[in-house]
């Protein structure tokens, strides 16, 4: 992450606006909960950005704040770098912070495209779960052009980046003063770092909101543990089992073989395939989101529904749910002694 101010600088210059929600975003900021990951994000700004002035002005200005981070959107005017906190819950309250503070929102604004930051590089296919998982577990339905991916490094050879949903590591400061579960079982040890030296798997997700937040650091959570042996891999190897199998049942499971982040595999800077992919994917989601529709209506009409099987949509909501109260219930269980 590049910026050149502090978590503690931000909460200053904030709380004159929002002292109470202030307060709290300081008291939990580095807090861990339930051994998730910690959080980081990145306000691409579409506009004007004139709602940021007295923000970046208060944080030291425009060259220290926007100037030293050469990665944005195509079309953001600024980038503002946040610094990371140890849950989404903090994340959540940073930006609504943040809201009060511009006197404008952040949260579901189209003008605001908001890219979430999870600390472990995953692997292709789990990169590829990562995204198709906040996709179809969104409580928005976006479509996509491939202008809507282009960065100002999309092209830059030095980058890792093309015109993807996920994206890896970027320049700059790595944050890695979070608490990291490992062990198994009644065997957890909590590391007061994170494994990682600088890997991270970025999520582009445009116009973003609460829930979607929560859902990927849960996502990225089970999928890192999964790849890096944390505490939570058994239970995140079982997500991506049951998640493989939803996208079998719907004839999806080809899509995560595509590109879905940029490695160093020629193949994957294919930007087409990966767009392919991407549209595979919003098509089925658009006709199942119409056939949920239908079914709400005839049920409404007092006719009984053509097919009582659940969406795809509806799935994957079910499965997030699942695995996030599994994942709460064990933690709850190690902390009374019992066994995860």
């Amino acid at each position: 992450m590049t910026y050149r101010y502090t978590l503690e600088d931000l909460l200053v210059l904030l709380h004159g606006r929002a002292p109470a929600k202030v307060d709290a975003l300081a008291l939990n900021r580095r807090r861990v909960e339930y051994g998730l990951l910690s959080v980081g994000l990145k306000l691409h700004c579409l506009g004007d950005g004139d709602q940021f002035s007295t923000l970046v002005d208060g944080l030291g200005g425009s060259e220290r704040i926007l100037e030293i981070n050469v990665y944005r959107h195509s079309q953001a005017s600024l980038c503002l770098v946040l610094p990371p906190v140890g849950n989404a819950s903090s994340a959540i309250l940073l930006l609504e912070c943040l809201e009060h503070f511009i006197g404008s929102t952040l949260l579901g604004n189209p003008e605001i495209q908001i890219q979430v930051c999870s600390p472990g590089r995953l692997s292709a296919r789990r990169s590829a779960l990562l995204a198709i998982g906040f996709y179809l577990g969104s409580d928005t339905l976006r479509r996509y052009t491939l202008g809507d991916l282009t960065t100002t490094v999309t092209h830059d050879p030095r980058y890792l980046r093309g015109k993807h949903l996920v994206i890896y590591d970027a320049k700059g400061d790595f944050e890695r003063t979070f608490d990291w579960w490992e062990g198994s079982g009644k065997r957890r040890l909590i590391r007061p770092l994170l494994p990682f030296e600088s890997g991270r798997s970025d999520l582009l997700t445009g116009s973003g909101s609460r829930s979607d937040i929560q859902n990927i650091n849960l996502l990225a959570t089970l999928l890192i543990h999964a790849e890096y042996e944390g505490y939570w891999s058994q239970l995140g190897m079982q997500f991506e089992e049951e998640m493989r199998a939803l996208l079998e049942r719907h004839l999806l499971a080809g899509l995560v073989d595509a590109p879905w982040v940029k490695t160093d595999d020629a193949e994957s800077a294919d930007d087409n395939k990966f767009f392919s992919a991407i549209q595979e994917l919003v098509a089925y989601a658009f006709e199942e989101a119409v056939r949920i529709k239908e079914r709400r209506r005839i049920f409404w009409g007092w006719r009984q529904p053509a097919s009582p099987s659940l969406s795809i949509l509806q799935e994957m909501q079910s499965l997030l749910q699942k695995y996030r109260n599994e994942l709460v219930r064990q933690s709850h269980l190690l902390d009374q002694g019992g066994r995860a």
